[in-house]
């Protein structure tokens, strides 16, 4: 099953209507299955109709880790034949399928339900029974029913029992379609007017309604390819300031290997020349000022290591890695960093670890430079689906607008890229002589800690 055709189904909501053209009973599954579990998973009332037996789609969602018949005895899972779905009645009509889907939802959310999710295999409508061949009518009827209600309705066509003519027709009435491991809006979709009330002999008015659909649709093409570019040109410059960033840091480190270490290599070089003419007391002057060369190198590595990749964020996590950040910071600075949290005693997905810890470190960098403040603020915290980072100062403030649109914008770009790339938000609150508070959220649900 892949894991990305699940990703798109898991973005399936209410209102949508979804036929699904598969080619064999794998891909049907491949589906069904996973439509059915995250309908569960959301609080949703999953119903599954089908030809006549069911028994496959059981075995399926069991392997699925699903238990059915534990589901199903908790009405959260109903299974159905044709004869108790769409053929009850004896015959196939649209109008009452309609009434017992509209039941089916109404039921479903006074049983406490978040909503309904109606998936069907559709090779019933094949069959000889009265009204079949109104199968198009009820599938552009439902494009009523579903909007503005809680049901989610997935259409499920076998390609090789159903004509192309069958299937063209299919297209036109669902706007989200599923071809293999794709789930795409339907291009070729058109709204149930135009549908349900063809007429051989188009009308200047029906035409009109259906060129006016077309424009609209050829027009939200040309909006989803500007925001196509748009986002091509946002990673572009994305990649050009990322390859600055890096630039900036390997100028910097080779700054403080040249200027700060490479300067006192050269005095120990110095002090351990050889010379057979030096009074004991001088040697051991000199061993003296050697060790305290070699500590002050040491203590250097150490920071610049500190500064590249802080050992406690890999081997313990953000916490104790953000308690280390903030003793070095004091001591380095004397701005006091008074720490509030909730929730982040474990661990949480390396790069949000990694944000977290760049961000917080970038701002405090930011107060110590400009705040002007001997104290500082940093708060986190997490929910089931965010990590919440926020830290403020009561110091000078600045304009935020002008800060970002800046060629050296003070770190304040790189964090707010750092948490675009992760799906998040970034907000900062700021104006001249009144503090600053930069709050950003970032996602958990996208990403697990292994």
């Amino acid at each position: 099953m892949s894991d990305e055709l699940e990703r798109q189904l898991a973005q399936l909501k209410p209102g949508d209507h979804i036929c699904h053209i598969y080619s064999s009973d794998l891909e049907r599954m491949a589906v069904a299955v996973p439509f059915v579990r995250d309908g569960l998973s959301r609080g949703d009332r999953c119903v599954y109709a089908s030809d006549d037996a069911v028994g496959g789609f059981v075995e399926a969602l069991n392997a699925a880790g699903i238990e059915v018949a534990r589901e199903c005895e908790r009405g959260r899972l109903q299974l159905l034949t044709k004869r108790d779905s769409y053929l009850r009645w004896g015959s196939f009509a649209p109008e009452a399928m309609m009434g017992f889907l509209c039941q089916a939802e109404a039921q479903a959310l006074a049983d406490g339900f978040s909503g309904l999710r109606f998936a069907s295999e559709m090779t019933w409508a094949l069959g000889p029974e009265p009204g079949c061949d109104r199968l198009i009518e009820y599938e552009a009827m439902l494009n009523r029913f579903v909007a503005g209600g809680r049901s989610v309705i997935l259409c499920q066509y076998d390609h090789s029992r159903f004509g192309l003519s069958y299937i063209h027709d299919v297209l036109l009435t669902h706007p989200v379609a599923v071809l293999g491991a794709l789930v795409c809006p339907n291009p070729y979709y058109e709204p149930p007017e135009l549908v349900l009330f063809p007429a051989p002999n188009a009308t200047a008015e029906f035409k009109a309604k259906r060129v006016a659909w077309w424009i609209a649709q050829l027009k939200r093409a040309r909006v989803d390819f500007q925001e196509r570019e748009t986002m091509f040109r946002n990673l572009q410059a994305l990649s050009r300031q990322l390859i600055g960033v890096q630039e900036s840091e390997r100028r910097h480190l080779a700054r403080e290997l040249h200027d700060e270490i490479g300067q006192a290599l050269t005095g120990l070089r110095l002090l351990v020349q050889s010379r057979e003419d030096l009074p004991t007391g001088e040697v051991k002057a000199r061993c003296e000022q050697v060790r305290g060369i070699v500590d002050e190198l040491l203590e250097r590595i150490r920071g610049l290591s500190f500064d590249l990749r802080p050992s406690a964020l890999d081997q313990l996590g953000l916490l104790p890695a953000l308690l280390t950040l903030f003793e070095r910071f004091t001591s380095q600075t004397g701005i006091l960093v008074h720490f509030k949290h909730e929730g982040i005693e474990g661990r949480f997905a390396p790069e949000v670890e990694t944000t977290a810890y760049r961000i917080t470190q970038e701002a405090l960098t930011n107060v110590a430079r400009h705040a002007g403040v001997r104290e500082a603020t940093v708060r986190v915290w997490a929910t089931a689906d965010t990590l919440n980072i926020q830290i403020e100062d009561r110091g000078s403030g600045f304009d935020p607008e002008v800060a970002l649109a800046a060629p050296a914008s003070n770190g304040l770009a790189g964090m707010r890229e750092r948490v675009t790339l992760l799906g998040g938000h970034m907000s900062i609150e700021s104006c001249p002589g009144s503090g600053t508070q930069l709050t950003a959220q970032l996602p958990l649900t996208d990403f697990k800690f292994d």
